[in-house]
């Protein structure tokens, strides 16, 4: 393996100039950084990793912390488009992505702390999701970190899709269409996007005099399974919903197998909306009405919050990515001899 400074000799720079190439560094003019770059790729050069972090005291490292077990996250789309946009940006910057996963909310805060608090990692990206809250983060941790979610009042750049609005533009398709009975499958407990979700949903139907009933709230925990579990419960009601949303693709993909189970038609006898706009919503039959939002532009930006932090940006402020309704075909007005005189579903 040659050393850096016969790169140097070879590229005609000095170690210093090779130094720069290697640590993503400005002030190197595009045709140097391209001649290094070619000598590196020609010797199959590969930087120690220990002499980076004597010359420049950075490990060169990004950590990901993912509250999920590690068979969810890679079952999971929506994730691994997350993961696919923080693993561009650290790759521009000439950095490794190390990923951390918790078990239960009780293990939150270790794997947060070894993230943040020791030399492995010159920063952190926290996803909020299912068991941990960005305020089990150690005291006193002045390594940059950012959370795709909701930072509730933390000091770390926040990025997160507008799932209020998201969930606003569905409930409102669904009463265009004449639902009056929606019934909507969460999760327990909920990360932050899910109760903004919900909160958008209560908030439309409230604006038009209607509100969700518990009944109408069905339980799951992301998975398609747990969203058919929670399909038929609120289709074994008395008074079943004419239309279902679930807050997320996964869930709404096994609310299309109740339905099918109980031999009802999509969308003539049951409409159902998700959210995320995964690919696999284009090749159902019929395709996912959903709400779109874009998992990598929310990794690109949570890591660039990172990086800009480490370079001495201040703080950056919430960042929040438009969503988007995308209605497909599972949606449609509900059956005219299931409503009563005053449009709402018997």
């Amino acid at each position: 393996m040659p050393t850096i400074d016969e790169i140097a000799k070879l590229a005609n720079v000095s170690p210093a100039t090779v130094s720069k190439v290697i640590n993503n560094r400005s002030y190197v003019r595009a045709t140097t950084r391209a001649r290094v770059e070619q000598v590196i790729a020609e010797t199959g050069y590969v930087p120690s990793q220990r002499a980076r972090w004597l010359s420049t005291r950075r490990s060169h490292i990004l950590g990901l912390l993912i509250p999920y077990r590690s068979d969810q996250i890679f079952a999971d789309p929506h994730l691994l488009e997350i993961m696919r946009g923080i693993e561009s940006v650290a790759d521009e910057h000439g950095y490794s992505l190390l990923l951390s996963t918790v078990r239960t909310g009780g293990e939150a805060a270790n794997p947060m702390a070894r993230l943040l608090s020791s030399d492995v990692t010159d920063g952190a990206v926290v996803v909020e999701t299912l068991d941990v809250r960005p305020e089990t983060a150690p005291a006193g941790v002045e390594k940059p970190w950012a959370v795709i979610g909701y930072a509730n009042d933390c000091a770390a750049p926040a990025i997160h899709a507008d799932d209020y609005g998201g969930a606003c533009m569905v409930t409102g398709h669904l009463l265009e269409l004449g639902h009056r009975r929606i019934g909507v499958i969460s999760s327990a407990p909920r990360p932050s996007a899910l109760d903004e979700r919900l909160r958008g949903v209560r908030d439309t139907l409230r604006a038009n005099g209607l509100d969700l009933a518990d009944p109408l709230l069905g339980v799951g925990d992301f998975s398609p399974e747990s969203g058919e579990r929670a399909a038929l419960q609120l289709l074994a009601l008395p008074e079943p919903p004419s239309a279902i949303f679930a807050l997320n693709d996964r869930m709404a993909f096994g609310a299309l197998r109740a339905a099918q189970q109980l031999g009802l038609s999509i969308p003539a006898e049951l409409s159902v909306v998700g959210f995320d706009d995964i690919s696999l919503a284009t090749l159902l039959t019929p395709a996912l009405t959903t709400v779109r939002q874009p998992g990598y532009q929310l990794g690109v930006a949570a890591a660039e919050a990172v990086f800009a932090i480490l370079d001495g940006a201040p703080l950056a402020s919430p960042v929040v990515i438009p969503t988007r309704l995308v209605v497909r075909a599972t949606t449609a007005p509900p059956r005219k001899e299931v409503m009563d005189e005053s449009g709402t579903v018997a």
